[in-house]
């Protein structure tokens, strides 16, 4: 008997994942007074976490070590710096960031995105870094 309850546990954890649900996103506020990033956690697990973002003014550039992360801009606009380039991004967008891409947002309005970053989020695993300075045409 102890056996198998063990065997059921043990099976039970390394299955432990479980449906997620969060209703309207896009009617989601942040919580209390913020400067420029507002963050909500929404959903997580092993595999991936989701959060919602406000963002005012910007986000510095910076990359992630081991994760990929997909953006999907609820609402607002503004630009994303990637790599060597600069991409206009509004709502309605999708982002794919594959890991190790440098990346930055600097929003013209203040913008709401989902971010779901796949495996499990770790605050380690962000690395901010200086900008990318492009060559002037001189």
């Amino acid at each position: 008997m102890r056996i198998s309850f063990v065997t059921f546990m043990l099976f039970g954890i390394s299955i432990g994942s479980f449906a997620q649900l969060t209703k309207n996103i896009p009617t989601h506020q942040p919580k209390g007074e913020w400067e420029n990033i507002s963050v909500e956690k929404i959903a997580d697990d092993s595999l991936c976490s989701t959060f919602v973002l406000w963002i005012k003014s910007g986000v510095k550039h910076h990359f992630h070590a081991a994760h990929t992360e997909c953006v999907y801009v609820i609402s607002g606009s503004g630009s994303m710096d990637w790599n060597d380039q600069s991409l206009e991004i509004a709502a309605g967008d999708y982002i794919l960031i594959p890991k190790g891409t440098v990346h930055a947002v600097m929003a013209k309005e203040p913008m709401q995105v989902l971010s779901i970053q796949t495996p499990q989020w770790s605050t380690d695993d962000r690395k901010f870094v200086e900008p990318i300075r492009r060559p002037s045409n001189h």
